[in-house]
């Protein structure tokens, strides 16, 4: 216990520091909020539907359901540390949206990213570009709708995954 003014200042400063580096308090830069993903899953769509109308393409529309199966694969992937369009069960994405009860496609793709970069979704988009595969998917002209979900992995990197599917217009 402190028995000068002195010491009682030194003990405060040094509990202070001692509760400002805990772990439970220090948060890493790379460390991304729930709505902060949330926003950047807007800006990614925002990008791809900027491609695809430079390519004189439908917008694709987000949805809720497509979104859950996105997130849950991304999630899934951060949190047992695997980058794959295949599970570790061998699950592919139509596996992935019959499991969540996506059942009216009739063709479904997917596109995945990984990255550390202070402006994730730009450089994602610039992959999937760069990549023959992922630009194929992303300039599709028949697919209509998708969804989007975006984890957080353990080496504070982001994994996108974005699920792509055509839903036949009615007549």
């Amino acid at each position: 216990m402190p028995r000068t003014p002195v010491q009682a200042i030194g003990f405060l400063l040094g509990l202070w520091l001692a509760f400002a580096l805990s772990p439970l308090v220090v948060k890493t830069a790379a460390s991304e909020e729930p709505s902060n993903l949330a926003s950047l899953e807007s800006e990614l769509l925002a990008r791809v539907n900027r491609i695809r109308s430079d390519h004189h393409l439908v917008a694709l529309v987000r949805r809720s359901d497509l979104d859950r199966v996105a997130l849950a694969h991304s999630t899934d992937m951060a949190q047992r540390g695997y980058f794959s369009h295949h599970s570790p069960k061998g699950e592919n994405v139509v596996d992935r949206l019959q499991q969540h009860g996506v059942t009216e496609m009739h063709l479904a793709a997917e596109n995945l990213g990984k990255t550390t970069q202070s402006d994730p979704s730009a450089q994602i988009v610039t992959s999937w570009l760069r990549s023959p595969d992922h630009r194929a998917n992303l300039l599709a002209p028949a697919l209509n709708f998708t969804g989007i979900g975006i984890a957080q992995g353990a080496d504070g990197s982001l994994i996108y995954t974005q699920v792509y599917i055509l839903v036949p217009r009615s007549r």
